[in-house]
């Protein structure tokens, strides 16, 4: 594999490493913890930093050829998605936490806003399921020296 395709895998290994570390592997050890909140913001605030150093990259690339800035900006562009998704996650948590604040019984308040968490992570996982597909492919045809324009997933 020639020097420059491998730098254009690189956007896509990152993204694969925010998706497998901060979404599978960090909530996995937390678990023991029990402290969701824990849980939520390490992993949040990891995958931001991730997200964060893509975007920099993507808008910083000038120096590098066509096939690198391209990857880098699609790896960007993909990482859009899943900030979407913690929006809309956000946003039916928060609407349904605020929606809750009306049940008067404090336990049967608990269980709804544990069935909500489940609800809200819903697009999260889907956004999730989907750049693990996009991104292994993406990662197999920028090691191939494909153009995102021209890939065929």
């Amino acid at each position: 594999m020639s020097e420059i395709y491998h730098e254009a895998s690189k956007p896509h290994e990152r993204l694969m490493f925010n998706v497998a570390i901060f979404h599978f592997f960090v909530p996995a050890i937390l678990f023991g913890t029990r402290n969701l909140w824990l849980i939520f913001s390490l992993s949040l605030l990891g995958s931001l930093i991730m997200i964060g150093s893509i975007a920099y990259k993507a808008h910083n690339s000038k120096d590098q050829t066509a096939l690198v800035q391209a990857h880098w900006k699609l790896a960007w562009k993909r990482s859009l998605y899943l900030l979407g998704a913690y929006l809309v996650a956000a946003v039916i948590f928060g609407v349904g936490s605020f929606l809750l604040q009306a049940q008067a019984d404090e336990s049967m308040r608990f269980i709804q806003r544990s069935v909500l968490g489940w609800f809200a992570l819903v697009p999260l996982s889907l956004t999730l399921i989907a750049l693990i597909v996009l991104e292994g492919s993406a990662l197999v045809q920028s090691r191939k020296g494909v153009m995102p324009s021209e890939m065929k997933l």
